[in-house]
């Protein structure tokens, strides 16, 4: 199938999100302003008609677009999360100088009809109601553990005692309300199709119940994409920087930094209990390679193997990959 024959019967809307309102552009060039709330998403979402044709495209802005998304992936309608880096390059590309929401919104729009017919976008999967509410915990859990590391950080250099004292204080309440979130999460990830993905995941060495958890909402794409956009996703793609004859050493960018975080925590066990990661790895390291740099690939191997295992409907196999060691 060509570019040009995905884009049929296809209509394009571009959406520009604020904290109070966001604005769309038809396909037909036509604009309308709706309200960043529930009554918002209703007129939006009827005025476009009862259709399966309309894909919509916004970029991530924070938080202010959730709601929006899922209130339309529940009226049926696909929706591209596009980034706002490519977005914004697109723009420039164009000759778009001003700068509105309006306008934004129009460009939103030509983007995604001109990359997604190319296969430079992907519509964002459905997640149940139960997953949502998973992510926003493991959410709240980066947070948390963000807050509990600054804290940690400040109280070892802090030398007023009564400073110290309510750093203590804060330190504690952080580490009991970690352990209140991981409660909720073990708790929500027992219901439905979580509980299976998860307890495959954690048979793998180095990967425990926040990883698996985190594998499986984060990232359902395994089994759907091929390896090299699993790798883009989460982050662990290498992209070379040559021009020339200047050859500037490969960069990984881009991809989910929540999930890449936790898996980094779980690779970073897997390399000292994991025979297959670890033989992966010890090899990296006699190449002369960087610790950082083995680190990602041995990221990049896992999400292959994962991806792998749910292609091929197989449990984790220490001898996986074993030729390629």
């Amino acid at each position: 199938m060509t570019h040009l024959d995905k884009n049929i019967n296809k209509e394009f809307v571009g959406v520009d999100i604020a904290k109070d309102k966001y604005d769309v552009c038809y396909n037909d060039g036509s604009r309308k302003i709706f309200s960043n709330n529930a009554t918002g998403y209703k007129k939006f979402i009827k005025s476009l008609r009862k259709s399966d044709n309309f894909l919509v495209t916004m970029e991530p802005t924070g938080g202010y677009e959730q709601s929006l998304i899922f209130a339309l992936q529940d009226a049926g309608h696909d929706v591209i999360l596009a980034s706002g880096f490519r977005v914004k390059n697109y723009a420039n590309a164009m000759g778009y100088i001003a700068k509105n929401d309006k306008i934004d919104a129009q460009v939103i729009q030509e983007f995604s009809k001109e990359m997604y017919g190319k296969g430079k976008l992907e519509i964002l999967m459905i997640k149940s109601a139960n997953f949502r509410k998973i992510e926003q915990w493991l959410n709240r859990r980066a947070q948390v553990i963000k807050l509990l590391t600054a804290e940690k950080q400040k109280y070892e250099k802090c030398i007023e005692k009564v400073i110290k004292i309510h750093m203590k204080k804060s330190i504690a309440f952080h580490e009991k309300e970690l352990k209140l979130i991981d409660g909720k999460i073990e708790k929500l990830s027992q219901k439905e199709e979580l509980v299976k993905r998860a307890k495959k995941y954690q048979k793998i060495k180095g990967i425990g119940k926040v990883g698996a958890n985190a594998l499986v909402i984060y990232l359902p794409e395994l089994d759907h994409y091929s390896n090299k956009v699993i790798s883009a996703l989460v982050g662990t793609a290498p992209y070379c920087r040559e021009s020339g004859k200047y050859k500037g050493k490969s960069k990984t960018k881009g991809g989910r930094n929540k999930l890449r975080s936790i898996l980094y925590m779980g690779v970073l066990a897997a390399t000292s209990h994991n025979s297959i990661i670890k033989k992966f790895y010890d090899r990296l390291i006699r190449q002369g390679k960087h610790h950082n740099v083995a680190m990602i690939a041995c990221m990049r191997k896992l999400l292959c193997i994962l991806n792998a295992m749910e292609r091929n409907n197989t449990e984790w196999d220490d001898n996986y990959g074993v030729a390629n060691n």
